[in-house]
Order: C-alpha cells, then sequence, then structure tokens
C-alpha cells in the first residue's frame, strides 16, 4: 500500500509541475539556456550521431579529447567494442534525445541520453569537469573534458 501511495503522490507532483511549466525532476530548468551545458549538449550530440552511424572509432577520441581517459587505451578499446556490439544486441538506432541535465557547483555538468534502439533503448551518461586553464586557478576559464561516458540498460534507475 506504502509504494502505491508513493507512486500516486510522484505522479501528481510530476504531473503539477509540469502544468506549472516546471522542469521534470533530474532536468535542471538553467541547463536549457545555460551556454556551457548547450555547448556540451552539442559534443555529447556529435558523439551519439558518430555512434549511429558506426563510427565509435573515430567518435570516442573526438569526444574525449584533452580527457585523461584516452591515455586508458585497453579501456577505450573495450569501451568501442561494446559500442559497436549495441546495433547487434538492440538493433538499430533510430533516434536519440537528452533526458536530464544538470550542473553540480560550477565546474561538474552530468547528462544522461536515451539512445533509442529498434529492440530496446539504452542510457548514455556523460561526466564534463572543467579543469583550470594552464597556470589559472578559481577562474570561470578552463577546459571542459569528459570524466566519465558509460551506458548500460537499466532504465529502471532513470526513475530515482
Amino acid at each position: 500500500m506504502f509504494n502505491r501511495r508513493l507512486l500516486a503522490i510522484s505522479l501528481l507532483t510530476v504531473s503539477a509541475m509540469l502544468a506549472a511549466g516546471q522542469t521534470a525532476p533530474g532536468q535542471d530548468a538553467a541547463a536549457e539556456t545555460d551556454p556551457v551545458v548547450v555547448a556540451l549538449h552539442d559534443r555529447a550530440t556529435r558523439f551519439l550521431e558518430g555512434v549511429s552511424m558506426g563510427e565509435a572509432r573515430t567518435a570516442y577520441p573526438k569526444l574525449l579529447a584533452g580527457s585523461p581517459l584516452l591515455k586508458q587505451t585497453d579501456a577505450i578499446k573495450e569501451l568501442v567494442q561494446q559500442t559497436d556490439e549495441l546495433g547487434t544486441k538492440y538493433g538499430r538506432s533510430w533516434a536519440f534525445e537528452r533526458i536530464s541535465a544538470k550542473r553540480a557547483g560550477k565546474d561538474l555538468v552530468l547528462m544522461k541520453y536515451l539512445y533509442k534502439c529498434e529492440s530496446f533503448p539504452v542510457v548514455w551518461y556523460f561526466t564534463f569537469y572543467r579543469t583550470p586553464a594552464t597556470g589559472e586557478t578559481g577562474t570561470e576559464n578552463g577546459t571542459w573534458r569528459v570524466v566519465i561516458v558509460r551506458f548500460d540498460t537499466q532504465l529502471e534507475l532513470l526513475g530515482l
């Protein structure tokens, strides 16, 4: 009974927020107009477009430019292989959409995308971190780098 009440309250809360023109939970309303989030969204979009076209091998280095993750060559090679297998496992990708974008402080942006395949969707996670420009600390300048990129099919986690 408790779970049904919680579900009903959650649905009412989301409905009220949507009716009021607010953003759904997990989606930062300011992210829609934040120029940093918009630029990082473009970067993630170009990556997902490349993956959709079967170009994971070239899409990863572009996404990870300047990231310490590029030094983990074996891990990247395995990630490329797993990404290439998405089409075989879940069918051809036909679309993707951002389902959340959230800033955690000034220097961290978390994004989630729903990657829609013919048989089953995949959730992509991107975490961008701004590192200071060389010799600069505590400034607004700096380079946004991917520090986490991953995907999974745990759709139920999207509801948390």
